[in-house]
Parts: C-alpha cells; structure tokens; sequence
C-alpha cells in the first residue's frame, strides 16, 4: 500500500480557525464611557499646552482657535528665566524631596510598630490621631506653626517640608499600619529567632515587603507638598526667594491681572508643574493601585 501523498494529507487535515472573542455591549459600553470621561479631564490640559505656546492676541481672542496659529516655544524660556522659575523649580524640589523622604521613614515605622506592638495607651494614641485628621492646615493653625517654626530658627525651606510632614503624615501611617497587618510574620518571627530585633526586623524585612503600599505614599505625598500652596506662601511673604514653583506660578498670574505677565507665559509656568507629578506617577503607577487597594481594605 502506497504512502499518502502530501497533497492527500494536507486535503485530510482539518483545520480549525481559533474562536473569535466577541466584548460584550456592555463592555464596550463601559470602554466608551471611560474614554469619554479621560477625554474630557484631559481637555483642560490639552488647552493649557496650546495656550502656553500660541500668541497673546490669539489667546484673548474670542474666535482665535485651539491649535496655535504660531508656535511661539519661547514663552517656556521666558518663564524660566525672566519669572525666575529655575530658583522656584529647585525650591520645590527640596522641599518635596524633604517631605517624601522623612514621610516614607516616619510613617513605615510608626505603621509598622501600631501594627506589630502593642503599646501602652495605643487606643488614646490612635485615636488622637484620628481626631487630627480633621484639623486642615488652615489660617487657623497655619500661622501658629509658622511662629514657631520662626522662633525655632526653621523659617526656611526644611520649616516649609516640617509643616507640610505635620498634615500629610497621619494618613499614610493608617494607610501602611493596614497593609502591614495583612502581611504574614512568618519571615519576621524567622528573623527574631536569628537575633534580629524591632528595627533590624523592620528594615530588612518588613520594609522591602511594603514597597506596594510605599510607592503610594510616596504618590501622595509628592502630589501634596509639589501642590501646596498655603504653607510656601506664608513662609515666603517676607522672603520671596522661599517661594515654591506653585506660588510663584500664583505671583506670575496676578502680574498677569494688572497686565504686566502674558498668560501664555503664566500657562508655561503652570505646564512645567504638572511634568515631575505626571513622571512620578508614570514610574510608580504598577505600585499605586495595589497599595491603595492593600492598604484600605485590609487590617
């Protein structure tokens, strides 16, 4: 008996075309609406990119337009330089960075220990904290923080980060105590019998295992003192040189009500303080939800 050919094995071979998967009305549905609404937030962004490089006259001018009839990149240079944004950028930096860096060490310990310790008065403790949470950093106590911060010798940049510390902090230790409640203790009791103690057992155990719920902090916290705006203002009435890019975003944009500072000028200012938030969320973002989500629904 002869062997196949290949042409009659090919014609016996059955082929099946793989299932196409269909979304469901109501998935798409809901894709539109999303869509629709990340269109619609973005569209004040969008306009404020435009503005920032199109002509005063086409700005002022009822029918001048969206897209730019010129692009007039140099409204980004003069606010650098002429606005004395370069000094304002840096200032920002510092501070944030001061508060990012005591609010991550502060808030993983204290969450750490309310989570792993039972203290003496803890429930008072907590629930002192608690009631803090409603106090804002208003005129109320804003300028009570600012005279001590004064007498103290911090009215200056590591004042502004301190003040700021004291309104974002208490958050992000709840947030953290929850998510550490939810960890296991088995590689920690493992390393209490190796002789490690609290802090050792903290900082070569627990605190890699919390860089979910960290980097959203660190979100938050970036978002809050890059945008403050209260605490920098106060601290920089007197001395202009403190001023945070968001307050000097502010001054630019009342010189540019008495006529003085073009508001494309003032919208480049205002664009150059949205890139480092929108970068620090891009790098952390596979972190943010997770340790948003750990953080509120465990413990």
């Amino acid at each position: 008996m002869s062997a196949p050919t290949i042409t009659e094995s090919t014609s016996q071979t059955v082929t099946h075309a793989a299932p196409v998967r269909r979304r469901s009305p109501r998935a798409v549905l809901l894709h539109v609406i999303l869509i629709a609404a990340a269109l619609i937030m973005l569209s004040p962004l969008v306009f404020g990119l435009f503005a920032s490089v199109s002509p005063l006259d086409q700005i002022l001018s009822r029918n001048g337009g969206i897209l730019p009839r010129v692009w007039e990149w140099g409204t980004y240079l003069q606010a650098w330089t002429t606005a004395n944004f370069s000094r304002y950028f840096v200032n920002s930096l510092i501070v944030t960075a001061l508060v990012v860096l005591l609010d991550t060490l502060a808030s993983s310990m204290t969450g750490y220990v309310l989570a792993r310790r039972r203290l003496r008065g803890q429930r008072f403790l907590e629930g002192l904290y608690v009631g803090t949470l409603f106090v804002g950093l208003t005129t109320a106590t804003l300028y009570p923080q600012y005279v001590i911060a004064e007498a103290l010798g911090l009215d200056n940049l590591l004042g502004i980060a301190l003040v700021q510390l004291a309104g974002i902090m208490l958050v992000h230790i709840f947030l953290i105590k929850a998510f550490v409640l939810g960890l296991g203790t088995e590689m920690e009791d493992a390393a209490r019998v190796d002789g490690c103690g609290l802090f050792g057992t903290y900082w070569r155990i627990a605190f890699p295992l919390m860089r979910p719920i960290l980097a959203t902090t660190v979100i938050l916290g970036f978002q809050a003192s890059w945008n403050n705006y209260q605490v920098p203002l106060v601290f920089s009435l007197a001395a202009p040189d403190l001023r945070t890019l968001v307050v000097g975003v502010s001054a630019l944009q009342y010189d540019a009500a008495e006529g003085m500072t073009p508001y494309n000028t003032v919208l480049a200012g205002a664009n150059m303080a949205l890139v480092p938030i929108v970068v620090i969320f891009i790098v952390l973002q596979r972190y943010f939800v997770r340790g948003w989500t750990d953080g509120s629904v465990k413990g």
